[in-house]
């Protein structure tokens, strides 16, 4: 973790109270019990909670940090889940329980699912815009959507049992993103912005009971021992990314799963195979070095990262970013 970047503790929680710690401790200004401005030098820009009924408050961010900050929520006594939604414009960093996972609007695991007795840390790139909604939902309002017997055995680690307490990470689904892009537009200084809030709300509780729903006839929702062996193999792709992809049978080893238990839990989990992962990553790492300035050919980059020929090499990174690789070439200087 970034131990230099200074950090700022704060809780919260359904009700409005746990505003008192932005006010004290970052001097920040509350408008009417619902909007939080930052102060200009860490930040540009607000924050905004809207208690929506007794069981569901939101809180949602955005703004452009000034100066580098770690914002840390400490655990709540209270029992409610708080549902992330990261629609940043770059990456951020989330740590839960010291585990670290990339968010944001580039990022695969831009929803998360965090239990209130979890504590967690946001941290941010200072000069890009962070976007990120938290719905907090008490617990029992969010277990009387699953009255049937079959649902409630499924979900019974999570609702009722100490060591179900989870997180869950996964990708933000296309409905729930198309209603965060239009919310995205708005300004929280406009005077319907509230309504606006609101209705996007009302919509992504809609499509998260749907999806718990989804998931929990197949099994989905994880608890933090399987999403901990899936986080593992990615890191492992994420650190050998100049090799060949190392094939579902090392990755399913490592996450000590059967094959197909991997397959399936790690495209739930993403949304997509860790072959098409590895790819991916592998190309937006071909850009960085193209950009690095630290070879003299493009073929130097190609071979680094294990294509054999250069043709298929421009293919692929063509099909992926939208142009061929010597646009964006900048070669070595001596």
């Amino acid at each position: 973790m970034d131990i230099t970047i200074p950090e700022f503790k704060h809780t919260i929680s359904l009700k409005s109270e746990w505003q008192q710690d932005f006010i004290q401790g970052l001097d920040c200004t509350v408008v009417d019990n619902k909007r939080i401005d930052f102060p200009e030098r860490m930040a540009s820009g607000s924050g905004y909670f809207v208690k929506i009924s007794r069981a569901v408050s939101v809180f949602i961010v955005d703004l452009v940090l000034n100066e580098p900050m770690r914002f840390t929520r400490m655990p709540s006594e209270e029992d409610f889940w708080i549902v992330y939604y990261d629609m940043s414009d770059n990456y951020s960093k989330h740590f839960v329980d010291g585990v670290k996972h990339k968010t944001g609007y580039k990022s695969k695991l831009g929803f998360a699912i965090i239990d209130s007795h979890h504590e967690s840390t946001y941290v941010s790139s200072v000069g890009e815009r962070v976007y990120s909604l938290r719905l907090c939902i008490r617990k029992s309002f969010v277990k009387s959507y699953f009255q049937d017997v079959t649902l409630e055995k499924d979900f019974k680690n999570i609702f009722d049992d100490e060591k179900g307490r989870m997180f869950y990470y996964g990708h933000i689904d296309s409905r729930s993103k198309v209603a965060l892009y239009n919310l995205k537009q708005q300004s929280m200084n406009d005077t319907n912005y509230e309504f606006l809030l609101k209705s996007t709300v009302h919509k992504l509780f809609g499509y998260f009971v749907e999806r718990l729903n989804s998931n929990a006839q197949s099994r989905g929702l994880f608890l933090e021992k399987d999403l901990n062996a899936i986080m593992k193999t990615q890191e492992y792709l994420l650190s050998n990314l100049l090799l060949p992809f190392p094939g579902l049978k090392l990755l399913s080893e490592i996450a000590n799963m059967s094959i197909s238990k991997y397959r399936n839990l790690y495209r739930n989990v993403f949304g997509m195979s860790p072959a098409s992962f590895f790819k991916n990553e592998k190309l937006i790492l071909a850009k960085e070095l193209l950009e690095s300035r630290n070879f003299k050919l493009i073929s130097d980059i190609a071979y680094e990262l294990g294509y054999n020929k250069i043709s298929y090499f421009s293919e692929v990174y063509k099909k992926h970013h939208g142009d061929l690789p010597h646009t964006v070439f900048k070669a070595k200087l001596d």
